[in-house]
């Protein structure tokens, strides 16, 4: 006997609940064709395709059941979802006010509705659809989130605050992403904060799912409000050891847990924290009272941030004395005690502060019994274990051709010294197909179609993209190609300890690449390019791995945004100084000092500004170029790269661009980005970043 319509939906419905989609798929094409009235079955098909990623079928299903039966709301909010899915946000939306027209109170269709715009970049409109979804839907806390976002967007601060809070405050175990919403209160100003951001940032760092680093700004800006870092922060600038603040203020910050998370997870970047912590290095160095009282964790954080700096800090001939001292005596104490206990561990984390562990004469009496402090076994991990590995596993990364240009051989010497950047952790996130990661990298819609994708990672440094890369992009392979060992072995190691298996690692030139047989999907290079001698010849070298239609991202420095780091690179030349890290501490002294009307003013806001290897590389690289807007359509042109867009932009700068130019809705015209970076000169003071595409030659 034939089952009855309803008893297979019912069947279909259970597949679907268990995830078995395809089967489900096919109970409902029966259905279809054997009773085409049947709407419901039509409904559930076009959802199921949706999910799978059919939309040209899922549209023509969501279509028979709206055509057939105009007046059921659901079936236009699945109408309405497919078409955003497909990039007709005009479609999308006018399936959503359908949808809301027959149901008023349909929270979903409201909220999906916002979303439409929002993709849209219509942030007005889609506030004023996510306020119509909290009003059917207030203990939604994913609705207030998109309406924090969306009023981000529209440059409503004090309303954006409110509605992340309403969020954040209904989702206690973190589902929700809150990292465009530090980043931007990282750029914000102010004086005081709620107990609750306090709780939010806290919580943030403790999570050991995400990249931390990228939010120590707003975590430092939420430690400024405390008193204790007032007085931490104001306390005179001598580094003599009577000077600082109360025991009541320094016991009260040096305790503080996200202060300890900070300090251990990322790079402070920040002019104030660095004068105070220079000054509280040097009171732990000469004053021992202080140092017998701070605690071993804290002693251990903050030796943790001096190697993620890579000892930056300035230091006297006066301290360096010390730690020689210091540290003959550690090394003596260590060689004669079989278990080293605080009175030996003390000086040795002192000694950290200013000199890699790894160096030192009997560490492994250290190394080898298990620490009762979980932090001192992490300070030792990433100190002494991890550097011996990375100088091991330099023998096992292979070569591609040969290293011949002298700038190429130069530059390669300054990033084994050091290699760049320092990192130690990526997001970890689903992966996405690479039609999906692609959306939120561009506006555009692009017809990508390979199941599986082959990257070329052209001048990788120490991995941190090709392993983001590997990590985030379902069914990939990526080759990664730099031309410092070190940078490689550091590279190798993050792939070990995070278990990418997915990327491979080799040592050469990108101008050594044109040998390679195979073509790339896509290749990344960014920040590369403008430090060889001839940019172009190394664009045109990885163009021609790229296979028709594949796709490429660049990143190129802007001279409008590096005016500060173009008077400093002048005054080093004109003063012919050193590139050795002793001449580095010097120049950033005298960078620090500088007053807010020298052109070296700016440079105190740059992240890179703050450690050993990133401070070489902005400043004291041995061959750079920067360009304009026009000169890379000259370049791409040349290289017959058709531009697709800029990335990583902030919403402030998309929404401002979109206001100064409504018509190019997909923001690909460069002559108008050139128009918008005169106005506002800081907007790529990273570097332009955009992606290009090789035409397909096959098509035509």
């Amino acid at each position: 006997m034939t089952a009855e319509p309803g008893e297979l939906l019912d069947q279909a419905l259970r597949l679907c609940q268990a995830g078995a989609l395809k089967q489900a798929e096919q109970i409902y094409r029966r259905i279809v064709v054997s009773h085409p009235e049947a709407t419901d079955a039509w409904n559930m098909l076009a959802v199921v395709l949706y999910e799978l990623g059919e939309l040209e079928e899922a549209a023509y299903a969501a279509l028979q059941a709206t055509e057939r039966r105009p007046r059921i709301a659901p079936y236009w909010l699945s109408r309405g979802n497919i078409e955003m899915a497909r990039h007709q946000q005009g479609e999308a939306q006018a399936s959503f006010k359908r949808a809301i027209a027959l149901e008023p109170a349909f929270a979903e269709a409201h909220y999906r509705l916002g979303m439409s715009y929002h993709r849209d970049c219509r942030f007005g409109d889609a506030a004023a659809a996510y306020r119509d979804a909290l009003r059917f839907a207030p203990s939604v806390p994913e609705i207030s989130w998109r309406l924090g976002e969306a009023l981000l967007s529209e440059s409503d601060a004090g309303a954006a605050m409110r509605a992340f809070q309403d969020a954040f405050a209904q989702d206690p175990h973190g589902v929700l992403d809150r990292r465009g919403c530090f980043d931007w209160m990282g750029r914000m100003q102010f004086d005081s904060l709620p107990e609750f951001w306090h709780a939010e940032i806290l919580r943030f760092f403790q999570r050991e799912d995400l990249n931390r680093a990228p939010f120590v700004r707003v975590a430092l800006k939420a430690l400024k409000t405390k008193r204790s870092f007032r007085a931490l922060l104001e306390s005179p600038t001598s580094t003599d050891s009577a000077s600082g603040p109360d025991a009541r203020n320094v016991t009260a910050a040096l305790g503080d847990p996200l202060f300890h998370a900070v300090l251990r997870e990322g790079l402070i970047a920040d002019a104030d924290f660095e004068f105070s912590l220079t000054r509280l290095r040097a009171r732990l160095l000469f004053d021992t009272v202080l140092r017998a009282q701070v605690s071993l964790d804290f002693l251990c954080a903050f030796a943790l941030q001096c190697f993620n700096n890579e000892f930056v800090y300035a230091q006297n001939e006066r301290e360096q004395d010390e730690v020689d001292r210091l540290l003959r005596s550690t090394e003596s104490e260590l060689g004669a005690l079989s278990t080293p206990d605080e009175g030996v561990i003390r000086p040795l984390l002192t000694v950290a502060c200013y000199r890699s562990l790894d160096g030192v004469r009997g560490i492994e009496a250290v190394l080898e019994p298990r620490q009762t402090s979980s932090l001192l076994d992490l300070l030792l991990q990433r100190t002494v274990v991890e550097v011996r590995e990375e100088r091991s596993l330099r023998r096992t990364i292979s070569g591609i051709g040969a290293i011949a240009d002298t700038v190429s051989h130069a530059v390669r010497g300054m990033y084994e010294q050091n290699p760049y950047p320092r990192w130690f952790a990526v997001d970890r996130e689903p992966a996405l197909f690479l039609s999906e990661w692609l959306e939120r990298e561009l506006p555009a819609q692009l017809p990508i179609a390979t199941a599986s994708t082959r990257i070329l990672v052209a001048g990788c440094g120490t991995g941190q993209d090709a392993i983001w890369l590997a990590t985030h992009i379902r069914n990939s392979k990526v080759l990664a190609v730099d031309l410092s060992l070190s940078s490689l072995s550091y590279a190798q190691r993050m792939a070990r300890k995070l278990d990418v298996r997915n990327v491979e690692f080799r040592h050469g030139d990108i101008l050594s690449l044109a040998g390679l047989s195979e073509r790339f999907d896509m290749i990344a290079s960014t920040g590369v390019l403008h430090h060889m001698r001839e940019p172009q010849k190394g664009l045109l070298a990885i163009a021609g791995l790229l296979r028709p239609g594949g796709l490429m991202k660049l990143g190129l420095y802007s001279a409008r945004a590096r005016v500060s780091v173009s008077a400093a690179r002048r005054l080093i030349s004109e003063q012919q100084i050193a590139s050795t890290e002793a001449a580095i501490r010097e120049f950033r002294q005298h960078v620090l000092g500088a007053d807010s009307s020298s052109a070296l003013w700016e440079l105190r806001y740059s992240l890179d500004f703050y450690s050993m290897s990133m401070c070489r590389d902005l400043l004291f690289h041995l061959e750079e170029h920067q360009y304009g807007l026009p000169e890379i359509a000259v370049m791409l042109q040349q290289a017959e790269l058709t531009f697709l867009g800029l990335s990583e932009l902030p919403q402030d700068a998309v929404a401002a661009y979109r206001r100064m130019f409504p018509e190019d809705r997909l923001m690909t015209n460069m002559t108008n980005w050139d128009a918008f970076e005169a106005r506002y000169p800081d907007t790529f003071s990273n570097m332009f970043l955009f992606w290009c595409r090789k035409p397909d030659h096959a098509a035509h």
